[in-house]
């Protein structure tokens, strides 16, 4: 078959997607990986070694030019509609203080000659009074908020356990939704969200990315494939108008709970949740992270087709001996022991306690962050000013290659996932770190969330955290761990990698959802073969 795969990335840095594509290409099948410029990867095209064709579609000035044209009309209607509120308003304003200004000066009057005439115990009460409905304001308010916070936090621990299976089973799920009406059309959002953008807002992103889409869809509908698979949410949009177009399986790669993960972020989980009730019921084939959020979905979504559970498990690999590059990049001797993290440097991933968990470290450890991001420049500071007088404990060095990174986080003594308790996605998250520190020899620490717990304690390859996340707490774990617990921890990472990693279990998971497909491929070309056939006679 001939398989397009569609992300909203460069195509490449994502290993998920690589280790999908180079799998159905090794099983005899064409992939093309259709992306677009980002993180400095700009070629147009690129063949990589085993056939797969990488483009990228040039898409933002296009899309700049068509935001532009369009508001033009858009600036005269809403110029105008505008105009007309504001007359309609300053007249309605007229008429108001035309009727209201005899009675304003009469109350003004009485109440002066009430404050005069009145006295001090008067003016006293009315003055308490005046704070005592004050206070039951604000507190009417708080009480409010409070029950808000209240039903919000009950909810979640629904979901919770409805996910994990520890609720019964009669009880309704309370799915993550859309506050923007399903009646009403997307283009009545585009038409009025995108003035907004006019003036700075970030509404005009939903504009964007959908002229972004469009342009991605039309370079995957000249490919012609027999199967689209769009990875991420923000792609699923693209992937139904590529099968729209072509008539053909659409396969929708789920690697998170979306709206958990914007869960708070007005617009952003509106959007992902509606994206997700227009479109997984028009979906043919379903891939979720893991097991967790298969449930999810399978609770909010029963139209969706069943998910097939693929993590981001990797090959084992069969590294050499170490060869001290992480301990020359951070500037550390070679006998230092060394927490590493590896990943995006992103809120709500606990880094800030991380860092400031690095000045009390035991000696001969040090912590060693590698990666980037928007916290970049706030870790960095935070581990100058938590330092004081001691050495630094805190070491930042750049993300590597991805075909090099196991070389470089096998020369850590122990790797850690410090994800905050804030959101669904985090809870049931199985990071690439969770494959990547094991595989490199490497024991974790991680929180006490219910995916990475599972793995944990199934296998023995790390620890927990405690459940009170902080600093010290971090720093009195790993001055707990002694050298044996640490040969155990790696005994245990190479069960793991025998037991879960990608050939043994999900490459025949991804190559069975396939087989399926091209039956239902075979099918449709039969029939249009015979329909062809029937119109000639």
């Amino acid at each position: 078959m001939n398989i397009c795969m569609i992300v909203h990335n460069n195509g490449t840095r994502d290993g998920r997607v690589m280790r999908e594509a180079h799998t159905l290409r090794a099983a005899g099948h064409a992939v093309s990986v259709v992306g677009i410029p980002e993180s400095g990867v700009t070629k147009p095209q690129e063949l990589l070694e085993d056939g797969i064709t990488v483009l990228r579609v040039d898409w933002y000035e296009k899309a700049r030019r068509r935001f532009r044209r369009s508001g033009w009309p858009r600036a005269f209607l809403f110029g105008t509609i505008g105009i007309a509120m504001a007359y309609a308003l300053y007249r309605l304003s007229v008429r108001i203080y035309a009727v209201a200004r005899p009675v304003a000066e009469m109350s003004i009057a009485n109440l002066m000659r009430a404050v005069r005439s009145a006295t001090p115990a008067e003016v006293l009460i009315v003055l308490l009074l005046l704070v005592g409905a004050i206070f039951a304001l604000w507190g009417a308010v708080a009480f409010a908020r409070a029950q808000t916070a209240r039903r919000r936090q009950q909810k979640e621990l629904t979901r919770r356990r409805m996910i994990s299976g520890a609720a019964p089973s009669g009880e309704r799920f309370p799915a993550i939704r859309s506050r923007i009406p399903s009646w009403i059309p997307d283009w009545v959002l585009e038409f009025g969200l995108e003035p907004f953008g006019w003036l700075g807002a970030r509404m005009a992103r939903f504009s964007l990315q959908r002229y972004r889409s469009e342009e991605i869809a039309a370079a995957a509908i000249r490919l012609k494939p027999d199967v689209v698979h769009c990875h991420d949410c923000i792609a699923l949009p693209t992937g139904w108008l590529v099968k729209k177009a072509l008539n053909i399986p659409l396969v929708y790669d789920a690697h998170e709970i979306y709206e958990a993960v914007a869960a708070g972020r007005l617009g952003a989980t509106d959007y992902f949740a509606r994206v997700h009730q227009k479109y997984l019921p028009r979906i043919d084939g379903f891939v979720a992270v893991n097991e967790s959020a298969a449930n999810y979905y399978r609770l909010a979504y029963p139209a969706a087709p069943r998910a097939v559970v693929i993590r981001n498990a990797m090959n084992p690999a069969a590294l050499g001996p170490y060869d001290g590059r992480l301990h020359r990049a951070a500037g550390l001797p070679l006998d230092e022991k060394i927490l590493i993290y590896q990943g995006g440097f992103t809120k709500l991933r606990g880094l800030p306690t991380l860092v400031s968990a690095a000045a009390l470290l035991p000696e001969g450890w040090s912590l060693v962050m590698m990666g980037s991001g928007p916290l970049t420049d706030e870790l960095k500071a935070l581990a100058q000013s938590r330092g004081g007088a001691r050495p630094a404990k805190a070491h930042f060095i750049p993300a590597v290659p991805s075909n090099e990174l196991l070389a470089w986080t096998q020369g850590a003594t122990a790797g850690i996932v410090p994800y905050e308790d804030k959101v669904l996605n985090h809870w049931i998250a199985t990071p690439n770190k969770l494959w990547e520190y094991p595989n490199a020899g490497v024991p974790m620490i991680v929180q006490p969330f219910f995916e990475m717990r599972r793995i944990v304690e199934t296998y023995g390859c790390g620890w927990l955290l405690p459940d009170e996340f902080t600093p010290a707490a971090i720093a009195a774990l790993v001055a707990s761990l002694s050298d044996q617990m640490f040969a155990d921890a790696r005994e245990g990472c190479r069960r793991f990698m025998a037991a879960d990693n990608w050939i043994s279990i999900y490459q025949g998971r991804l190559l069975q959802l396939y087989e399926s497909l091209g039956r239902q491929v075979e099918r449709k070309r039969n029939a249009a073969i015979k329909h062809t056939a029937a119109i000639a006679q």
